[in-house]
């Protein structure tokens, strides 16, 4: 793989961080540059950029949506210096 092809893939995955190595490859191939996509990941790996799978968030369930609601509706009425108390800047 030449060093502008390299290039070329780690802007492409800057640009969309999600993209996989199958999609680089169908994207090189059309600038015609045929590459494997071991070797994709491989050259990846070595600048640094390594495929990590995002964590999954639950969703939110009936009983903490009326918990926050309630939270919020406690208070509503504080005033802004009680919230700046526990802040982190001091």
């Amino acid at each position: 793989m030449t060093a502008r092809a390299q290039r070329r893939m780690l802007n492409e995955v800057k640009k969309n961080p999600r993209v996989s190595a199958r999609d680089l490859k169908k994207s090189l191939a059309h600038a015609n540059i045929s590459v494997d996509e071991s070797t994709i990941r491989k050259t990846l790996n070595k600048n640094g950029v390594h495929g990590r799978t995002p964590r999954r968030k639950p969703l939110l369930s009936r009983k903490n949506i009326a918990a926050r609601v309630k939270f919020a509706k406690e208070h509503l009425d504080v005033p802004q210096h009680y919230w700046q108390k526990y802040s982190v800047d001091r």
